[in-house]
């Protein structure tokens, strides 16, 4: 999936409204006023790297780059892990004059696709508490905290939960318009590719590269939306996603689409 990463004209910025739009919060890092910082720090250590196309200039991901994408979004890496049967749950203590710790710990839960049970309580089915253990250890965090491994939750319907706490209603229907947008998207252009290709001369060979350009900016809105929804994806286990689930259908479309 990182591979459709590198299509994205910004592909760091594009997560500061994923976040928005699902938690209602944007971890610090993409936040619009330290995204040039990002960038060009990014450029610096060379995660990414300047490309021209058309007379534009884009962002393309490096291979060091993907790799800094899967340190910073490990949920990425879960998609298809079997799940281990095991809840993560965290738990942490904090006072009201300590609101700045508090929020940082719900941040980097939230980064590593925690769902919130409680205010101060997040569980998560993936084996991210090393990565969770790491930060707050680094942050002197550790203090605080509570971290619990179990095999049993008792919380009556298993999807009905997951769906709460996740809100995978919400994903899913950001994936089905994937889904019909690619569809739609992919008959226009095959339309309108048949017209273009029944002229010749100039006129139509102009006409030809509009169709392109076109094709293109679809191409890469819908590429687009698609990384801001992954980004927002805590890939739960199989069985506790609504049926149908329609991440899968939309991966392999956007897979497929070529410009």
């Amino acid at each position: 999936m990182l591979d459709v990463f590198e299509e994205a004209g910004d592909p760091f910025h594009l997560m500061s409204a994923s976040y928005k739009n699902m938690y209602g919060w944007t971890p610090q890092q993409y936040k619009r006023h330290n995204f040039y910082q990002l960038v060009s720090r990014s450029y610096k250590a060379k995660f990414i790297e300047k490309v021209e196309r058309d007379g534009k200039i884009y962002l393309r991901i490096t291979s060091d780059g993907k790799k800094e994408i899967k340190r910073d979004f490990p949920m990425l890496s879960l998609q298809n892990k079997k799940w281990d049967k095991r809840w993560r749950i965290v738990m942490f203590d904090v006072a009201e004059a300590n609101k700045q710790v508090r929020e940082r710990l719900r941040d980097k839960l939230k980064e590593l696709g925690f769902g919130m049970l409680q205010e101060s309580v997040f569980i998560s089915p993936h084996d991210l508490l090393r990565d969770f253990s790491e930060f707050a250890e680094g942050a002197g965090l550790k203090n605080y905290l509570y971290v619990l491994e179990t095999h049993k939750l008792i919380v009556g319907n298993d999807c009905e939960f997951a769906n709460k706490i996740w809100k995978l209603d919400e994903l899913n229907d950001e994936y089905e318009d994937i889904v019909d947008e690619v569809k739609q998207g992919t008959s226009k252009i095959e339309n309108s590719y048949m017209t273009v290709n029944s002229g010749r001369g100039k006129k139509s060979d102009s006409k030809r590269e509009k169709m392109h350009e076109q094709m293109r900016k679809v191409m890469v809105n819908i590429r687009t939306k698609w990384l801001r929804t992954i980004v927002m994806d805590p890939f739960l286990p199989k069985m506790f996603l609504p049926k149908p689930w329609y991440g899968d259908e939309a991966e392999k479309l956007v897979r497929g689409l070529k410009a």
